[in-house]
């Protein structure tokens, strides 16, 4: 039957009890449309001939049960079969009566009734008012229908049997199918090349354990991440906290092995390590030369570099640059030894080249002499040869050919000895006289030189008595400076033990005559000894260590004065000994 329902704070619907949460809405559905049998809304209208209307179903019931009209009892066709007539007239009446969406109605939680939840319209239920006609293809299509959600579950594209059986309403079925762990999802690293794809359930698992794009944490735990090999390799390249040795090459060190610094450090800090710390990295330049080399190779281009004045090595006093050095050595210094340059004819003498002049003065008879002798033994030896010669034409009436020819070449090779003897003459004596000029000129320049290092040693004295000036004063300010700081020191001790006495005596006072200070007086003088001994250790430290760097200052400055005396007396005994 059609039931009239009062919804409080809405109205009145109308619920037909033969339909499924059917609800028609005001106004009330005219009777024309009312099953008179069932008293609900006419289903399928069938017509009588007595002109009543009633449902088929209705209209079978009568005929089976009465064989007559429910309303007027007139004898109904039962035989015929054509007592009823559908009535199309009322169907569309009844099509086109106003329905609520069965969605209007909301389920009960606990087992009840289900209510018409007038106040959910458009949120939590479906409001819409549709001709009855209509009604089945709304609710086919109304957004608050219940539906399931029907995902499959998919595993690296390939589809399961199982399913998702989420129910929701159609309205939120899409941001449920966002959410739901069956929708189907690529891997995150899809952009990086991962084609897997397959349902959300199943992307976690994928990431952690199988994904070969799967980024990756850099080993060294710089915080950085890469996705493949060569991103990898290349993040190697600049990763701030990998340990990476300095390299930093000193181009002073010819050997391989130790040219190249060795410390290890995180990268980061590999700017500050070459900039402040690198003893190959960090540049000095050179006094004498202006060259840039390595903190580590100071000394060692010190032993090489062509502008740094060193003395001959010879110890003839001259101070030389490397270049310098090896033409003094051969050609100019004078204690150099030098071999005579007459050891051709016999001369053995050997002594410095300061020495050589003084030699051909007192020698140059003896000289002579092995000039003559030496040219005695050509004579002879010329003799000889013409004697050999003359024994040779006269045999030569009895050589044979081959004899001839062996006579002549002998002859020849003679004849050449001859001239090579003589040659050898002839150079002697030019190089006689080129020594007598090369020891004039070795003389004229040795005079220079002596001049020069004289100037030299000069100035050098000059320096170091300014030095030794210098460092008397700095000595005498830092001497009287200790003064004045152990005097300071001496003072404060006095005051402090003064200070302290006034402690004691003020104790004693205290402490004197019993009272409720005699039970803490042991405790009181015991914390006065301790800070009294505490500060006596201070004090002893303070002045102990003032001793220690009075000591080593006066050392050093000892040290430096020997030096100094050292240097003089080798300046000196030079220039005496050149004298």
């Amino acid at each position: 039957m059609l039931r009239d329902v009062v919804i409080e704070g809405y109205g009145v619907i109308y619920v037909s009890t033969s339909r499924t949460r059917v609800a028609f809405a005001a106004p009330r559905p005219p009777d024309s449309v009312v099953c008179k049998f069932c008293r609900d809304i006419l289903r399928a209208p069938r017509r009588a001939r007595c002109g009543h209307v009633f449902c088929a179903v209705c209209a079978q019931r009568a005929e089976r049960d009465t064989g007559t009209c429910p309303t007027c009892k007139s004898e109904l066709d039962v035989e015929g079969g054509n007592e009823w007539i559908p009535d199309e007239t009322i169907a569309l009446d009844v099509s086109n009566l106003p329905t609520h969406c069965p969605y209007a109605w909301r389920r009960a939680t606990s087992g009840g009734e289900s209510t018409f939840d007038y106040r959910g319209f458009g949120h939590r239920c479906c409001g819409a008012v549709v001709r009855f006609a209509d009604l089945e293809r709304h609710v086919r299509e109304c957004a608050f229908a219940t539906v399931i959600c029907g995902l499959v579950e998919m595993e690296n594209g390939r589809a399961s049997v199982n399913s998702c059986e989420e129910t929701c309403l159609r309205c939120e079925l899409e941001a449920h199918r966002k959410d739901c762990a069956y929708a189907e999802t690529t891997c995150v690293n899809a952009s990086y090349g991962c084609e897997w794809s397959g349902s959300a359930m199943h992307v976690r698992d994928h990431e952690l354990e199988s994904c070969a794009f799967a980024p990756k944490a850099c080993r060294h735990g710089c915080g950085a991440t890469t996705v493949s090999e060569d991103a990898a390799s290349k993040h190697e390249d600049v990763c701030p906290v990998k340990m990476v040795a300095c390299g930093f090459i000193d181009e002073e060190d010819s050997n391989e092995e130790t040219k190249r610094c060795p410390t290890t450090m995180q990268r980061n800090a590999l700017a500050h390590h070459r900039e402040q710390m690198c003893e190959y990295a960090r540049q000095i330049t050179c006094a004498d030369c202006r060259a840039s080399v390595s903190a580590r190779s100071v000394i060692r281009h010190k032993q090489t570099c062509v502008k740094v004045r060193r003395p001959c090595t010879a110890g003839c006093g001259t101070m030389l640059t490397n270049v310098e050095m090896p033409f003094h050595i051969e050609s100019i210094c004078p204690v150099v030894e030098i071999q005579c340059a007459f050891h051709e004819v016999g001369c053995v003498v050997r002594c410095r080249r300061s020495e050589m002049e003084r030699h051909y003065a007192d020698a140059g008879a003896a000289h002579d002499k092995l000039l003559l002798r030496a040219s005695e033994e050509v004579r002879e030896f010329s003799e000889k040869l013409a004697s050999i010669v003359d024994g040779v034409k006269r045999d030569e009436e009895g050589l044979n050919e081959a004899d001839r020819v062996e006579r002549d070449s002998l002859i020849k090779s003679l004849r050449e000895e001859e001239i090579r003897v003589l040659e050898d003459i002839k150079t002697l004596r030019e190089n006689e006289a080129d020594a007598r000029k090369r020891n004039e000129l070795y003389a004229e320049a040795l005079k220079k030189a002596l001049v020069d290092q004289a100037e030299t040693y000069e100035a050098a004295l000059a320096e170091m008595r300014e030095e030794l000036s210098n460092v008397r004063e700095e000595f005498a300010a830092y001497k009287e400076r200790s003064v004045l700081e152990l005097s300071a020191l001496q003072q404060t001790v006095d005051a402090t033990r003064v200070a302290m006495r006034e402690v004691s005596n003020r104790a004693s006072l205290l402490t004197r005559g019993g009272g409720i200070f005699d039970e803490h007086r042991a405790n009181i003088m015991k914390e006065l000894d301790d800070d009294r001994k505490k500060t006596m250790d201070e004090i002893e430290r303070a002045m102990r260590q003032l001793r220690f760097e009075f000591d080593d200052a006066k050392s050093q400055h000892g040290r430096e004065l020997v030096s100094i005396r050292e240097d003089i007396r080798t300046v000196l005994g030079g220039r005496l000994g050149r004298r």
